[in-house]
C-alpha cells in the first residue's frame, strides 16, 4: 500500500494535478517521497482520533486546498474521517482478511467516507458481506504495472551479466519470487519445491528478491538455513532489496507466488505479466483473479511443495506450453493492467467522491 500511494502520487503530479503525500516523518514512504523530490507533509496516525492528529490533518486540507483524502491505511481513514466537512474522503482497502463487523465499524466505513476502493474483487465481497460498504460506493481497482514492466526484455548478454552478478548459473531455470521476507510470503514452501525440482533432475534456483522486517531477521537465517539443510546453499540466491526488479524479474524464468494467507491481487503479478513472465502462484485471495489456469498462469494450494514444484517443473519441460501462457499474460496486461488505465479508474471514483461531497455540503476547504 506505501508503494501503491507512491505510485499514485508521482502520477498525479506527472498528469497535472496537485497532490501531496501524508504519511509519517520517519517511515519508509517519507524517506522515498523526499529522494523522489514528492510534494510532502508529516503526518503521525497512531493515535487517530487524538486532537493532534486530526487537527494536524484539517490543517494540512486547509494549507493545501485538499478536494480528495486518498486513505490507504486504517488508521489515516479515521482521522481522515473528521475532514468530511472539508472534502471528499476515500478509502482503500488493501488486505483480503475481513474485518470484523460491529456497529462502530459500519459507521466508521459507511458513514466515514465517500467511496471505497477495494483492491480486489474478493476484498469488496468481504466488506459487503459485513455490511462495511454501499454497493452504490464502492469500486475495485487492482493493481497494475508501470510502463516499465512493458520495456523489452534484456539481451541476452545483457541478462548473462545480470545472473554472473546475482550469483546464478548461465544455464539454471530460475524462479524468482518478489516479496519482504516474511512468513506469510512462503519463501519456506518455494525452497522445499526447489528441493524436489532438483531431486526430479531439474538445474533449478532460486532468487529472493526483498528485503525482511525489522523484526524479521529470524526468519531470513531460518530460511538460510533451511536451504543449507536441503543441499541448496549456492543454489538460492538472497537478493535483498532491490530498485531494478523489472531487470531482475527478466533474468528469471519463471515467478513464484507461494504467499500463504492475506494475498491481494499482488502487485508482482501484473509486473510479471507485463514482462511476460510465467506465474505460478497460491490459489488464495485475490490471486485468482488474475492468475488463471491455463490461461494466464497456474495455480497451486498454499503449503503446498509438492505442488508448486510439479507446476514449475512443467513450466521447465514445457517451454512452448510456458512461452504461450506467458504471451496470454502479456496480452492481459496490455489490455488490463496498465498504470495510466488504473489511475484513469481512480480518477474516476475522485470524481465521484467529490460529487457526494458537494452534495453532502463539504466546503472543499476554501
Amino acid at each position: 500500500m506505501e508503494l501503491r500511494a507512491l505510485e499514485q502520487t508521482r502520477w498525479l503530479l506527472d498528469h497535472g494535478h496537485d497532490a501531496v503525500l501524508a504519511a509519517p516523518p520517519d517511515g519508509e514512504p517519507a524517506a522515498r517521497a523526499r529522494a523522489a523530490g514528492l510534494p510532502f507533509e508529516p503526518a503521525v496516525f497512531d493515535h487517530p482520533y487524538a486532537p493532534s492528529s486530526v487537527l494536524g490533518l484539517r490543517g494540512l486540507v486547509r494549507r493545501h486546498r485538499i478536494q480528495v483524502i486518498d486513505a490507504h491505511g486504517g488508521r489515516d481513514g479515521k482521522t481522515a474521517a473528521a475532514c468530511l466537512g472539508l472534502c471528499a474522503v476515500v478509502r482503500d482497502r488493501h488486505i483480503t482478511q475481513p474485518l470484523r463487523s460491529s456497529f462502530t465499524r459500519r459507521l466508521q466505513w459507511r458513514l466515514g467516507c465517500d467511496h471505497v476502493v477495494a483492491v480486489a474483487e474478493t476484498i469488496r465481497d468481504r466488506l459487503l458481506e459485513g455490511g462495511l460498504a454501499d454497493p452504490a460506493r464502492i469500486s475495485v481497482i487492482g493493481e497494475w504495472a508501470e510502463d516499465r514492466f512493458f520495456a523489452p526484455r534484456p539481451s541476452v548478454d545483457q541478462r548473462r551479466a545480470l545472473r554472473a552478478s546475482l550469483g546464478l548459473a548461465e544455464g539454471a531455470f530460475v524462479v524468482a519470487a518478489v516479496a519482504m521476507l516474511r512468513p506469510d510470503k512462503g519463501h519456506d514452501v518455494l525452497i522445499r519445491a526447489m528441493a524436489r525440482m532438483r531431486a526430479g533432475g531439474v538445474d533449478a534456483a532460486c532468487l529472493l528478491v526483498g528485503s525482511a522486517t525489522t523484526e524479521g531477521a529470524d526468519h531470513v537465517e531460518a530460511l538460510r538455513r533451511l536451504a543449507a539443510e536441503l543441499g541448496l546453499g549456492e543454489h538460492v540466491v538472497f537478493a535483498g532489496y532491490r530498485t531494478d526488479v523489472p531487470e531482475v524479474m527478466a533474468a528469471a524464468d519463471a515467478l513464484a507466488v507461494p504467499s500463504l494467507v492475506n494475498e491481494g491481487q499482488s502487485r508482482v503479478v501484473p509486473q510479471a505479466f507485463a514482462l511476460a513472465l510465467p506465474v505460478v502462484a497460491s490459489a488464495i485471495g485475490g490471486l485468482p483473479e488474475l492468475v488463471r489456469p491455463g490461461e494466464t498462469g497456474w495455480l497451486t494450494p498454499p503449503h503446498d511443495s509438492e505442488s508448486l514444484a510439479r507446476a514449475l517443473m512443467e513450466l521447465a519441460t514445457d517451454r512452448p506450453l510456458a512461452e504461450r501462457i506467458a504471451a496470454n499474460a502479456r496480452r492481459f496486461a496490455e489490455a488490463h493492467l496498465g498504470f495510466d488505465g488504473k489511475m484513469r479508474e481512480t480518477l474516476d471514483v475522485y470524481e465521484a467522491a467529490r460529487a457526494r461531497a458537494a452534495r453532502r455540503g463539504a466546503t472543499f476547504a476554501g
